[in-house]
Protein backbone atom coordinates (compact mmCIF):
# COMPACT_ATOMS: atom_id res chain seq x y z
CA UNK A 1 0.00 0.00 0.00
CA UNK A 2 1.48 3.47 -1.12
CA UNK A 3 1.51 5.82 1.66
CA UNK A 4 -1.90 8.86 0.63
CA UNK A 5 -3.43 12.05 2.32
CA UNK A 6 -6.25 9.60 3.28
CA UNK A 7 -4.35 6.86 5.36
CA UNK A 8 -2.18 9.50 6.95
CA UNK A 9 -5.54 11.43 8.23
CA UNK A 10 -6.98 8.07 9.48
CA UNK A 11 -3.86 7.40 11.71
CA UNK A 12 -4.18 10.85 13.14
CA UNK A 13 -8.23 11.06 13.79
CA UNK A 14 -7.49 7.29 15.82
CA UNK A 15 -4.34 8.70 17.96
CA UNK A 16 -6.03 11.71 19.06
CA UNK A 17 -10.07 9.80 19.44
CA UNK A 18 -8.32 6.67 21.22
CA UNK A 19 -10.98 4.43 19.07
CA UNK A 20 -12.07 3.13 15.76
CA UNK A 21 -15.38 4.43 17.05
CA UNK A 22 -15.01 7.39 18.45
CA UNK A 23 -12.63 8.40 14.88
CA UNK A 24 -15.57 6.73 12.78
CA UNK A 25 -17.76 9.70 13.86
CA UNK A 26 -15.58 12.20 13.12
CA UNK A 27 -14.49 10.96 10.01
CA UNK A 28 -18.45 9.58 8.78
CA UNK A 29 -16.76 6.32 8.25
CA UNK A 30 -17.41 2.79 9.50
CA UNK A 31 -15.20 1.68 12.19
CA UNK A 32 -14.37 -1.61 9.96
CA UNK A 33 -13.47 0.71 7.30
CA UNK A 34 -11.12 2.53 9.30
CA UNK A 35 -9.81 -0.81 10.89
CA UNK A 36 -9.10 -2.01 7.29
CA UNK A 37 -7.16 1.18 5.98
CA UNK A 38 -5.05 1.24 9.30
CA UNK A 39 -4.19 -2.86 9.10
CA UNK A 40 -3.55 -2.75 5.33
CA UNK A 41 -0.96 0.30 6.31
CA UNK A 42 0.46 -1.46 8.60
CA UNK A 43 0.99 -4.70 7.07
CA UNK A 44 2.38 -2.53 4.26
CA UNK A 45 4.84 -0.84 6.76
CA UNK A 46 5.90 -4.16 8.86
CA UNK A 47 5.04 -2.32 12.02
CA UNK A 48 2.42 -1.53 14.77
CA UNK A 49 1.22 1.94 14.46
CA UNK A 50 -0.88 1.45 17.35
CA UNK A 51 -0.95 -0.92 20.66
CA UNK A 52 -4.34 -1.76 22.72
CA UNK A 53 -4.45 -0.58 26.22
CA UNK A 54 -8.06 -1.98 27.53
CA UNK A 55 -10.46 -0.21 25.17
CA UNK A 56 -7.90 2.67 24.13
CA UNK A 57 -5.72 2.64 21.13
CA UNK A 58 -2.29 4.16 22.08
CA UNK A 59 0.60 4.94 19.91
CA UNK A 60 3.71 3.28 19.47
CA UNK A 61 6.97 4.59 19.14
CA UNK A 62 6.98 4.22 15.69
CA UNK A 63 3.30 5.63 15.57
CA UNK A 64 4.26 8.51 17.69
CA UNK A 65 7.26 9.39 14.39
CA UNK A 66 3.87 8.53 11.96
CA UNK A 67 2.22 10.99 13.14
CA UNK A 68 4.64 13.42 13.65
CA UNK A 69 6.38 13.56 9.99
CA UNK A 70 2.19 13.00 8.80
CA UNK A 71 1.01 16.10 10.28
CA UNK A 72 3.81 18.12 8.17
CA UNK A 73 3.25 16.35 4.90
CA UNK A 74 -0.38 16.86 5.20
CA UNK A 75 0.60 20.79 5.81
CA UNK A 76 2.57 20.60 2.53
CA UNK A 77 -0.05 19.15 0.61
CA UNK A 78 -2.70 22.16 1.58
CA UNK A 79 -0.11 24.57 0.88
CA UNK A 80 0.66 22.53 -2.21
CA UNK A 81 -3.07 22.80 -3.39
CA UNK A 82 -3.60 26.26 -2.48
CA UNK A 83 -0.03 27.86 -3.79
CA UNK A 84 -1.40 25.47 -7.35
CA UNK A 85 -4.37 27.38 -7.68
CA UNK A 86 -3.25 31.15 -6.85
CA UNK A 87 -0.62 30.67 -9.22
CA UNK A 88 -3.29 29.54 -11.94
CA UNK A 89 -5.30 32.90 -10.80
CA UNK A 90 -2.41 35.13 -11.20
CA UNK A 91 -1.21 35.28 -8.01
CA UNK A 92 2.48 34.99 -6.46
CA UNK A 93 3.57 32.11 -4.08
CA UNK A 94 6.78 34.60 -3.18
CA UNK A 95 8.13 37.35 -4.71
CA UNK A 96 11.90 38.14 -3.90
CA UNK A 97 13.64 42.01 -3.79
CA UNK A 98 17.12 42.59 -3.01
CA UNK A 99 18.21 45.69 -1.39
CA UNK A 100 21.76 47.70 -1.87
CA UNK A 101 22.90 47.56 2.17
CA UNK A 102 23.64 51.16 1.40
CA UNK A 103 19.55 52.06 1.42
CA UNK A 104 17.30 52.37 4.98
CA UNK A 105 14.56 50.07 4.81
CA UNK A 106 12.98 52.39 7.38
CA UNK A 107 10.25 53.42 4.52
CA UNK A 108 9.41 49.80 3.39
CA UNK A 109 7.08 49.42 7.13
CA UNK A 110 3.69 51.08 5.64
CA UNK A 111 4.12 49.23 2.60
CA UNK A 112 4.82 46.04 3.97
CA UNK A 113 1.56 46.41 5.91
CA UNK A 114 -0.53 47.51 2.34
CA UNK A 115 1.21 44.64 0.72
CA UNK A 116 -0.20 42.03 3.19
CA UNK A 117 -3.58 43.71 2.73
CA UNK A 118 -3.66 43.51 -0.57
CA UNK A 119 -2.15 40.01 -1.41
CA UNK A 120 -2.24 37.99 2.12
CA UNK A 121 -0.79 34.73 0.03
CA UNK A 122 2.39 36.20 -1.12
CA UNK A 123 5.44 35.67 0.41
CA UNK A 124 7.56 38.57 0.75
CA UNK A 125 11.48 37.60 0.46
CA UNK A 126 13.71 40.31 1.23
CA UNK A 127 18.08 40.32 0.67
CA UNK A 128 20.31 42.83 1.51
CA UNK A 129 23.14 42.46 -1.35
CA UNK A 130 26.59 44.33 -0.70
CA UNK A 131 27.86 46.54 -4.36
CA UNK A 132 27.21 44.01 -7.19
CA UNK A 133 25.91 41.50 -5.43
CA UNK A 134 22.78 43.25 -5.98
CA UNK A 135 22.81 42.84 -9.94
CA UNK A 136 24.08 39.37 -8.67
CA UNK A 137 20.87 38.61 -7.21
CA UNK A 138 19.42 39.75 -10.12
CA UNK A 139 21.02 37.79 -13.25
CA UNK A 140 21.16 34.68 -10.92
CA UNK A 141 17.70 34.96 -10.53
CA UNK A 142 17.82 34.94 -6.73
CA UNK A 143 15.68 38.45 -6.94
CA UNK A 144 12.95 39.56 -9.09
CA UNK A 145 13.67 43.13 -8.41
CA UNK A 146 16.50 44.82 -7.22
CA UNK A 147 16.73 48.43 -5.69
CA UNK A 148 19.95 49.93 -5.40
CA UNK A 149 21.78 48.28 -8.17
CA UNK A 150 25.24 50.60 -8.34
CA UNK A 151 27.16 51.62 -10.66
CA UNK A 152 26.96 50.51 -14.35
CA UNK A 153 23.27 49.58 -15.90
CA UNK A 154 23.45 45.64 -16.24
CA UNK A 155 20.06 45.53 -18.91
CA UNK A 156 18.95 43.25 -21.23
CA UNK A 157 16.42 41.32 -23.31
CA UNK A 158 15.05 40.00 -19.92
CA UNK A 159 16.15 42.97 -17.13
CA UNK A 160 14.84 46.48 -17.11
CA UNK A 161 16.41 49.22 -15.33
CA UNK A 162 16.16 52.47 -14.34
CA UNK A 163 17.77 55.05 -12.55
CA UNK A 164 16.30 55.86 -8.83
CA UNK A 165 19.16 58.60 -7.24
CA UNK A 166 23.12 58.35 -6.08
CA UNK A 167 24.72 58.11 -3.14
CA UNK A 168 27.22 61.05 -1.90
CA UNK A 169 30.18 59.93 0.08
CA UNK A 170 32.42 61.46 2.69
CA UNK A 171 35.62 60.08 3.94
CA UNK A 172 34.78 60.20 8.00
CA UNK A 173 37.18 59.49 10.82
CA UNK A 174 37.11 59.20 14.29
CA UNK A 175 38.32 62.41 15.83
CA UNK A 176 40.48 60.57 17.85
CA UNK A 177 42.12 58.89 14.93
CA UNK A 178 45.56 59.62 14.05
CA UNK A 179 44.32 60.94 10.32
CA UNK A 180 42.00 63.77 11.90
CA UNK A 181 44.94 65.60 12.98
CA UNK A 182 46.94 65.59 9.80
CA UNK A 183 46.76 68.21 6.94
CA UNK A 184 44.44 68.06 4.30
CA UNK A 185 43.49 66.96 1.57
CA UNK A 186 45.27 63.65 3.06
CA UNK A 187 47.78 61.67 0.55
CA UNK A 188 47.00 58.26 -0.54
CA UNK A 189 50.44 57.38 0.54
CA UNK A 190 49.18 58.65 4.27
CA UNK A 191 46.16 56.56 4.71
CA UNK A 192 47.65 53.36 3.33
CA UNK A 193 49.29 53.14 6.78
CA UNK A 194 45.37 52.41 8.78
CA UNK A 195 43.09 49.89 7.77
CA UNK A 196 40.17 50.47 6.07
CA UNK A 197 36.62 48.95 7.38
CA UNK A 198 35.26 47.31 4.59
CA UNK A 199 31.99 45.60 3.55
CA UNK A 200 32.59 42.31 1.66
CA UNK A 201 30.40 42.47 -1.48
CA UNK A 202 27.87 39.70 -1.60
CA UNK A 203 28.91 38.75 -5.87
CA UNK A 204 28.53 34.70 -5.98
CA UNK A 205 28.81 35.26 -10.15
CA UNK A 206 30.27 38.80 -10.88
CA UNK A 207 33.78 38.89 -9.88
CA UNK A 208 33.72 41.07 -6.01
CA UNK A 209 34.48 44.53 -5.94
CA UNK A 210 35.89 46.48 -2.56
CA UNK A 211 34.23 49.69 -2.67
CA UNK A 212 37.31 51.53 -1.21
CA UNK A 213 40.53 50.05 -0.54
CA UNK A 214 43.97 51.18 -1.83
CA UNK A 215 46.86 48.96 -3.02
CA UNK A 216 48.86 47.54 -0.27
CA UNK A 217 46.37 48.86 2.79
CA UNK A 218 44.91 46.44 5.02
CA UNK A 219 41.12 45.53 5.27
CA UNK A 220 38.78 44.70 8.17
CA UNK A 221 35.78 43.07 6.82
CA UNK A 222 32.95 43.95 8.67
CA UNK A 223 29.53 42.47 7.22
CA UNK A 224 27.52 45.66 7.31
CA UNK A 225 27.36 49.57 7.63
CA UNK A 226 25.68 49.21 11.27
CA UNK A 227 29.59 47.75 12.30
CA UNK A 228 31.46 50.07 9.79
CA UNK A 229 30.00 53.29 11.34
CA UNK A 230 30.93 52.14 14.71
CA UNK A 231 34.29 50.85 14.15
CA UNK A 232 35.06 53.74 12.61
CA UNK A 233 33.92 56.49 15.24
CA UNK A 234 35.56 53.80 17.95
CA UNK A 235 38.82 54.77 15.59
CA UNK A 236 39.60 51.46 14.64
CA UNK A 237 39.76 52.30 11.26
CA UNK A 238 39.00 54.84 8.20
CA UNK A 239 37.30 55.06 5.09
CA UNK A 240 34.38 56.20 2.92
CA UNK A 241 30.69 56.40 4.05
CA UNK A 242 27.51 57.25 2.66
CA UNK A 243 26.20 60.93 3.71
CA UNK A 244 22.97 60.05 4.76
CA UNK A 245 24.19 57.07 6.98
CA UNK A 246 27.24 59.31 8.50
CA UNK A 247 25.33 62.37 9.41
CA UNK A 248 23.83 61.66 12.52
CA UNK A 249 27.67 60.65 13.69
CA UNK A 250 29.07 63.59 12.20
CA UNK A 251 26.48 65.62 13.43
CA UNK A 252 27.10 64.76 16.91
CA UNK A 253 30.89 64.77 16.76
CA UNK A 254 31.70 61.05 16.68
CA UNK A 255 32.98 61.39 13.11
CA UNK A 256 34.69 64.13 11.60
CA UNK A 257 34.91 64.90 8.11
CA UNK A 258 38.27 64.68 6.08
CA UNK A 259 39.21 66.15 2.68
CA UNK A 260 41.29 63.42 0.95
CA UNK A 261 43.27 63.69 -2.30
CA UNK A 262 41.24 61.41 -4.12
CA UNK A 263 37.77 61.59 -3.27
CA UNK A 264 35.11 58.96 -4.03
CA UNK A 265 32.73 60.21 -6.87
CA UNK A 266 28.74 59.87 -6.27
CA UNK A 267 27.56 56.39 -6.87
CA UNK A 268 24.68 56.20 -9.13
CA UNK A 269 22.16 53.62 -7.94
CA UNK A 270 19.08 51.89 -10.51
CA UNK A 271 15.75 50.17 -9.87
CA UNK A 272 16.14 46.55 -12.12
CA UNK A 273 13.65 43.84 -12.77
CA UNK A 274 13.14 40.56 -14.20
CA UNK A 275 10.83 41.72 -17.38
CA UNK A 276 9.12 38.09 -17.79
CA UNK A 277 7.47 38.99 -14.13
CA UNK A 278 3.93 40.64 -14.64
CA UNK A 279 1.96 39.41 -12.05
CA UNK A 280 -0.16 41.43 -9.52
CA UNK A 281 2.49 41.61 -6.52
CA UNK A 282 5.29 42.04 -8.47
CA UNK A 283 3.77 44.86 -10.62
CA UNK A 284 2.73 46.49 -7.44
CA UNK A 285 5.92 46.20 -5.54
CA UNK A 286 7.71 47.79 -9.22
CA UNK A 287 4.78 50.94 -9.45
CA UNK A 288 5.76 51.41 -5.54
CA UNK A 289 9.68 51.53 -6.07
CA UNK A 290 9.25 54.31 -8.32
CA UNK A 291 7.80 56.63 -6.40
CA UNK A 292 10.18 59.32 -6.23
CA UNK A 293 9.47 60.20 -2.35
CA UNK A 294 10.29 56.23 -1.73
CA UNK A 295 12.98 56.81 -3.56
CA UNK A 296 14.40 59.55 -1.48
CA UNK A 297 13.57 58.25 1.84
CA UNK A 298 15.60 54.90 1.63
CA UNK A 299 18.46 57.74 1.22
CA UNK A 300 17.78 58.19 4.52
CA UNK A 301 19.59 57.34 8.16
CA UNK A 302 20.44 54.13 9.06
CA UNK A 303 17.66 52.60 10.77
Amino acid sequence: MVINADAIKVVIVIARCGSFAAASQELHKVPSALSYTLHKLEDSLGVSLFERQGKQLVLTEAGYHFIKRGELILGELSSLEDSTRLIAMGVEPSIRLSFNNILSLAPLTPLLRECEQLFPQTEMQFAIDVHDGVWDALLDKRADIAVGAPNQVIANSEIGAEPMGAVEWVFAVSPSHPVARLQQPVTERTLRRYPAICIRDTSVQLKPKEAWLLRGQKALQVPDFHSKLSLQAEGVGIGFVPRHFGQPLIDDGRLQVMTVESPKQPTPLFLAWQRQHTRPCFSWWLQQLRDPALQQGLLGPLG
